[in-house]
């Protein structure tokens, strides 16, 4: 039919226009000039996309690069991803190396592998009543509400640490505050440290 959607695929080195697709594969090395829709986008080469993406599913096993916003319900980096702009992404799991410039928004975060998380003031709540998130120095922004929500990292490092729902190996501040649902190994901290009763933590070192 001639309303039906294209889908293509990049598998050496090509340029795609922006433009509404059906599925967007890139093997190679490819570049989106454009903004950019489809149900589906794979990228196991190096991909590069310079306008507003949007999409079911975003799936990166190579190197993602996004200089312009991107929506998706599905985002998944296994590989090295990075968007130079803000995220709204519904359900966002990373086991490989994922930057955010502007704001991510999501219903569920899921962050594993070698991701180390830093900031000056690093809160990571769960969502109720009132808005909450996790705010990294004013870069990075998670927002949970409802649904359960989960927090997993290798390191977080920070002046001021305020955390539920955590799982993390090392946790490293100033001031830190440990709530419910955390699961920490190892605290290390200089001035105060605050620990919920239905919290798991490990050691604990003022240093």
């Amino acid at each position: 039919m001639s309303d039906e959607r294209r889908s293509i695929s990049l598998s050496g080195a090509g340029k795609l226009s922006g433009g509404d697709y059906a599925r967007v594969s890139i093997a190679g090395a490819g570049k989106v000039d454009g903004d950019l829709k489809a149900d589906e986008i794979r990228i196991s080469g190096a991909g590069k996309f310079s306008g507003k993406t949007e999409a079911v599913q975003i799936s990166v096993s190579g190197s993602g690069v996004f200089d312009g916003p991107v929506t998706a319900d599905e985002m998944a980096v296994s590989g090295a991803g990075r968007i130079e702009g803000d995220a709204k992404v519904k359900e966002m799991k990373c086991s490989g190396s994922f930057r955010v410039s502007g704001n991510l928004s999501s219903e569920y975060v899921k962050l594993s592998g070698q991701r180390e998380i830093g900031g000056e003031s690093i809160h990571v709540e769960r969502g109720g009543l009132r808005e909450k998130g996790i705010f990294l120095d004013g870069l990075v922004r998670m927002f949970w509400r409802g649904a359960a929500a989960e927090l997993t990292t290798t390191s977080i490092e920070g002046d001021e640490i305020a955390l539920e729902d955590t799982t993390a190996d090392v946790v490293r501040g100033k001031r830190v505050v440990i709530g419910p649902g955390c699961h920490i190994k190892n605290i290390e901290y200089t001035e105060t440290l605050e620990v919920h009763e239905n919290a798991e933590v490990g050691k604990r070192t003022k240093v």
